[in-house]
């Protein structure tokens, strides 16, 4: 074999076991072997779950990825496109009896309707760097306002979203694993057109503007129109985020879906993946997403009752107090220990790979 095919083999030949393993995970995440190896509560309909929001998170990602990534516009409130996905299709199912898919649709025409009002106002006014993101900001709290005091949102109750039928065109399921598939496969479709755009006249275009957008206009190209394109783009895909994320949890509140943490979180993805990259989002969200679960699993619980004072008060061995503080965090006596424990790892994966997984594997692999 060629020295120069083998990379490409091996790629190849781990794409296809990636493939594999993911198309048939819901028939093995039960199984014992699985329940020995992973901890406590992350095994079963529970580890579907993770993969789950694996996948809405790397979904997510990959929208703001459009905006945020290759047109190089800093969006700090894309929670608000996820809001207004999911309230639309909501509302038409709960009020019109509309299925979700139509619903999405809708969603994703209004969500991409808003995104390109908020890029028309920002980049009519050259808003960029810190004050677009700010502008983000702004209209994603003032879409969160909105909801919290209009009757039909239900404000701060918010709206739940019975299963009244289990069927494919209802979107409504009773097992999770129908919507792994129907997640997974929203990736799949996301990180396809993401593919085509980055490989396009479209995502040369937007490199060239993330890069230098005088520049850009110094050799004929519209950065106006390409990065409201973008823009709206993104937001449309963002809405359909959130129509899966209301049908998933069927339970939908400002306060959750609405906020500017939710927009970080899908940054944070992209971020720690590779932002401009084709797979840097799924890779930040196959980094973040499960150790942002584990860390809760591992680190919840009804409490013990004890203090840490308490334990290292006492006269017990040193090697013992260290157990019953172990005891004490597992229980639940640690507070924010799972928040604490998981932004200890993100400030490491900042440290070890500043520009990203994926370019930081791309380097080691051109060093000889």
């Amino acid at each position: 074999m060629p020295s120069g095919a083998r990379p490409s083999l091996l790629a190849q030949g781990a794409v296809v076991a990636l493939a594999v393993f993911l198309l048939t995970l819901p028939g093995f995440a039960g199984s014992q072997l699985v329940t020995a190896i992973m901890p406590g509560g992350l095994s079963g309909s529970a580890l579907i779950n993770v993969f789950v929001l694996i996948f809405l998170f790397a979904y997510l990602a990959q929208s703001w990825n459009i905006l945020g990534g290759f047109a190089g516009q800093l969006s700090l409130g894309h929670s608000a496109f996820f809001g207004i996905g999911a309230y639309t299709s909501t509302l038409l199912f709960l009020h019109l009896g509309v299925s979700p898919w139509i619903g999405m649709l809708a969603g994703m025409a209004l969500a991409g309707l808003f995104g390109l009002l908020v890029g028309a106002l920002s980049f009519h006014y050259r808003l960029a760097g810190p004050f677009f993101a700010l502008a983000t900001i702004a209209v994603a709290e003032l879409v969160r306002l909105t909801a919290l005091h209009l009757k039909i949102t239900a404000g701060a109750m918010g709206l739940l979203i019975p299963l009244q039928s289990e069927s494919f065109w209802m979107f409504q399921f009773a097992d999770k694993v129908p919507f792994y598939y129907i997640s997974l496969g929203m990736l799949v479709a996301v990180t396809a057109l993401i593919w085509w755009i980055a490989h396009s006249r479209t995502g040369y275009y937007l490199h060239a503007i993330r890069q230098d957008e005088d520049a850009a206009e110094a050799v004929g190209i519209d950065t106006h129109r390409y990065k409201l394109l973008a823009a709206t783009l993104s937001a449309a895909l963002t809405g359909a985020g959130g129509t899966l994320y209301a049908q998933y949890t069927q339970y939908i509140v400002p306060d959750d879906i609405l906020t500017v943490g939710l927009s970080v979180e899908i940054i944070l993805r992209a971020i720690i993946g590779g932002s401009a990259t084709v797979f840097g989002p799924i890779v930040g969200s196959f980094i973040l997403t499960p150790v942002a679960e584990a860390t809760r699993v591992l680190l919840s619980g009804a409490g013990s009752g004890a203090t840490v004072v308490q334990l290292f008060a006492s006269n017990a061995p040193l090697a013992e107090k260290l157990a019953g503080y172990g005891t004490f965090l597992a229980a639940g006596g640690g507070g924010g220990g799972a928040l604490m424990l998981y932004g200890v790892i993100l400030i490491f994966c900042c440290i070890a790979m500043p520009s990203g997984a994926v370019p930081w594997l791309l380097r080691r692999r051109k060093r000889p």
